[in-house]
Order: C-alpha cells, then sequence, then structure tokens
C-alpha cells in the first residue's frame, strides 16, 4: 500500500485516511496533516487501493467496496505497529469508517473523523450512527453545521434535541461549515478561520 510519512521522530503516529474523491493530497489533507505534524506528531496519509489506480492511470475511479479498504489499512497497520508506538486514526469521511473497523484491533489511543458521513443526502433516513460503535477509543467527531450527511442531525439540533452519541465520542460542531470545512462563497474569509478552529480541537483532543 503506497503511503506518504511527515515527521517520523514523532512520538505519537496519526494514521490519516483520505475521503472518497480527494484522495491523500488535497488541500484539506495537507492542512490538517502539517498541523499535526507542526505539534509533534508522525503522519502517514496512505493510498486507498483505488486511489493508487487513480494516481496510476489519471482517471477518476468509486472507492473499493468496505472489506477491501479495511483488509488493506490492517495491512499497512500491521507493519507500522511493530514498533508500538502511540496510534491516532484520523479520517476524513469514507475514511472515518474505515478507520472505525480498524481502531480496536490495533489499540489505538483515539480515532477523529473529519466530516463523518452519518446520512448518506439521497437517503437521509439512513444512519450510520451506530458504526460509531465499532470503536471503543475516545472518540472526536468535527462536523461541519452545513455538512449534507448531518442534516438530520441538524435538525434535531436546532429543535433542541439531545443527540445520542456513544459515551466515548465527543461531537464539535464547526459553525458555517460544510463536509470539506468551508464557508459559503459569501463567507469565504471564514474558512481559513473555521480550519483553524478544526485544528486546535485536534490538538487539544490528541495532547
Amino acid at each position: 500500500m503506497r503511503y506518504q510519512r511527515q515527521n517520523p521522530e514523532g512520538t505519537i503516529r496519526v494514521v490519516f485516511l483520505h475521503g472518497s474523491g480527494g484522495g491523500p493530497d488535497t488541500a484539506f489533507m495537507n492542512y490538517f496533516a502539517d498541523q499535526c505534524v507542526e505539534f509533534g506528531a508522525e503522519v502517514v496519509r496512505p493510498d486507498f487501493p483505488y486511489w493508487e489506480k487513480v494516481r496510476e492511470t489519471g482517471k477518476p475511479r468509486p472507492p473499493n467496496r468496505m472489506p477491501v479498504l479495511v483488509d488493506a489499512v490492517e495491512a499497512l497497520l500491521k507493519d507500522l505497529q511493530q514498533d508500538d508506538k502511540p496510534l491516532v486514526l484520523m479520517g476524513k469521511s469514507l475514511g472515518s469508517r474505515v478507520m472505525l473497523r480498524v481502531a480496536n484491533s490495533f489499540r489505538a489511543k483515539g480515532a477523529i473523523a473529519l466530516g463523518f458521513p452519518f446520512h448518506p443526502p439521497q437517503k437521509p433516513e439512513n444512519s450510520r450512527l451506530e458504526e460509531l460503535s465499532m470503536s471503543t477509543a475516545p472518540g472526536l467527531i468535527l462536523q461541519g453545521t452545513r455538512d449534507p450527511f448531518s442534516k438530520p442531525l441538524m435538525k434535531k439540533k436546532d429543535q433542541g434535541e439531545c443527540i445520542t452519541l456513544p459515551d466515548n465520542w465527543s461531537l464539535h460542531w464547526l459553525e458555517g461549515a460544510d463536509h470539506g470545512f468551508e464557508a459559503t462563497k459569501a463567507k469565504s474569509a471564514d474558512t481559513p478561520i473555521i480550519w483553524q478552529q478544526a485544528a486546535a480541537a485536534i490538538k487539544e483532543f490528541i495532547q
């Protein structure tokens, strides 16, 4: 499995799994990886198998099925974690779903979801909330208030209803952010501020 590594001397290893459409080299992935390096973590960003094909051919491809993604990440972690370095898993959208399926097997110290896809926008009646129970590690979800994957949750929030997560998870709302933590075009100057807020929350959670 191809991967890129930053700051291998870091005392904590953050394995950062990309989302379905952007791969590991987007501005989003670069920013949050760099932020983790700044506070002393090693960061490893693998390519999912389908993204290796995208990189080779330059042509878009759909993500592999979940078992293929999980198998690939498990193989990577078996190799990396031979040194038993403290491990934090972090995932963008699809990457966060994969993260949940491997966190316990590799005794992750924490799990961070950046834009968890709670409800598919085309099928908001379908919930992935139960997937959070797959990981018993302390968990943090950073979620935009304009994220289409969290519309049913926002409706509950706006109505003053309680959003119940497994006890090991906390939810941090990013006001005005979409699924990529970006503000609207009219408020585009807010996007760097939102990203800084998210980075600060990650730093506080890990440290």
